[in-house]
């Protein structure tokens, strides 16, 4: 194992293998001399909802690492949600309830023999479109992320913001949401309203695919008038994490937000007419992710070099 390059953090002496914990699926994909490779292995992240959610994991990546043939001298891996300030304890994930309470890069790397190294996921996706995407030439940027949950991260000067271990849990701000009173939610929060899960609600509630819902809404006007609404929620979002942060910059992404007929257009203008920037007279610097997950690989050697002092000698 390269430990000097990975010390050293020269990008193009080691290989990366990225792990990307969604709330749907895990993604797998490779970093060698800094450029991210073209591999990409999917597996549901069902699999990592039993006893054994780390041991799972383990299989997984070893899974990967044998499609790919390359054993990675670092592995980089997601977290979507709550992580101490160690970079080691789990201490919430939504999606992934199973995993909480791990030292997640502890037990990961006794299992796989390689030195781990933990991220948010949302700084990791933010990371990669300002090196190598939408936000290249940008500072003081914001970052949310609309897909299963709501992720969100702000970089300033290069690195991003972690506050005591995590830091901008956008989907988990209580908000006083509209609901039943007879399905009350103990702590309602943007990711109850805004989230790919509220929007599958919504789908499931008009009997339609999710990938189907913005294009049939024109032709129903109750799913219409629900979808405006989710959509009046993410601008919620967004404007609520402006006014605290007051970034120059903001990035969206996720995968909602890549649903077709997902009206973008009305959410810029329902941000612009609501955020800080309204008052103000500043312009709006919105800009739409491009990288997809693949962010992911180009944000991970920045992680590897800030990180190092995880990785034992």
């Amino acid at each position: 194992m390269n430990h000097d390059a990975i010390r050293s953090g020269d990008k193009s002496r080691f290989t990366i293998l990225v792990i990307d914990i969604g709330g749907t699926n895990i993604k797998f994909g490779y970093v060698q001399e800094g450029c991210p490779q073209s591999f990409t292995h999917l597996v549901p992240t069902q699999r990592l909802r039993n006893t054994e959610p780390v041991i799972s994991l383990a299989d997984e990546t070893r899974q990967a690492i044998a499609l790919y043939g390359v054993a990675p001298d670092i592995v980089v891996c997601t977290v979507p949600g709550f992580l101490a300030k160690d970079g080691d304890l789990v201490l919430h994930l939504t999606n992934i309830p199973e995993m909480d309470g791990y030292r997640l890069r502890t037990d990961l790397a006794a299992q796989l023999a390689l030195p781990v190294v933990l991220e948010r996921d949302s700084n990791l996706a933010l990371l990669g479109e300002s090196i190598a995407g939408v936000a290249k030439d940008a500072d003081s940027v914001l970052g949310i992320f609309f897909g299963t949950g709501i992720g969100a991260s702000l970089i300033v000067g290069g690195k991003p913001f972690r506050g005591n271990g995590w830091a901008l849990e956008l989907g988990h701000a209580p908000v006083f949401g509209e609901h039943d009173e007879a399905a009350v939610l103990e702590h309602p929060s943007f990711e109850d309203y805004a989230s790919g899960r509220a929007l599958q609600a919504i789908a499931i509630r008009h009997g339609v695919r999710i990938a189907d819902v913005f294009f049939k809404a024109p032709a129903h006007a109750s799913l219409a008038s629900d979808l405006d609404r989710f959509v009046r929620y993410q601008a919620l979002a967004v404007g609520a994490a402006m006014a605290v942060l007051s970034p120059a910059t903001v990035v969206l992404g996720g995968g909602v937000l890549d649903v077709e007929s997902y009206p973008k257009q009305r959410l810029k203008e329902l941000i612009a007419a609501n955020s800080p920037f309204s008052r103000t007279g500043l312009p709006l610097d919105l800009r739409w992710a491009t990288l997809g997950w693949i962010s992911a690989l180009h944000g991970a050697p920045q992680i590897v070099g800030e990180q190092t002092r995880w990785i034992d000698a």
